[in-house]
């Protein structure tokens, strides 16, 4: 009789960490680069098709309906990665977002992506999102982040804007 594991699967240990959205993630075969690793630049793709997912399955049509009515596009602005550890082409992923806050007009997006079994860190990224209209900086509607509250079992903290440092912040 095999003792159970006392390490969390993925899904478990992002769950446990209040991300409300996790999902499976299978790279790509050509996303591992020569050495067999997780590529830097498809673990970046792989963040905004997590970003992509997070409005197609938990937000809706209403959203990307309103999105081509009014003409407005939604710029991530920023995205800082962390490469936390190797991924090899044998392993099963998982993936994670979810909204941190407010800023002004800007969204600040948390994201992980794990080893799916022993939940080993890959990477994580901080996304600075903008919506925007014909390249000018617009207001979030309020009824987007009424959806994401659905999502998030919670609102969004709300931020005065202000200008700080690059980077990630806290």
């Amino acid at each position: 009789m095999t003792a159970p594991s006392s390490t969390p699967s993925g899904h478990t240990a992002l769950d446990d960490d209040g991300f409300r959205f996790v999902v499976p993630v299978t790279p790509d075969p050509d996303d591992f680069d020569r050495q067999g690793h997780l590529n830097n630049a498809a673990i970046v793709r792989i963040f905004n098709d997590l970003r992509i997912a997070y409005v197609q399955e938990r937000l809706g049509t209403r959203w990307t309906e309103h999105l081509q009515a009014e003409g407005l596009v939604v710029v991530a602005a920023e995205v800082h990665v962390l490469y936390e550890s190797e991924g090899r082409p044998d392993e099963n992923y998982v993936g994670s977002m979810r909204y941190v806050r407010r800023e002004g007009r800007a969204a600040i997006i948390e994201q992980r992506l794990v080893e799916a079994t022993a939940a080993r860190a890959v990477a994580r990224a901080w996304v600075v999102q903008l919506l925007a209209r014909d390249g000018v900086v617009v207001d979030w509607p309020d009824f987007y982040f009424d959806l994401v509250a659905e999502v998030e079992g919670a609102p969004t903290e709300r931020r005065p804007g202000f200008r700080r440092p690059w980077g990630p912040g806290e």
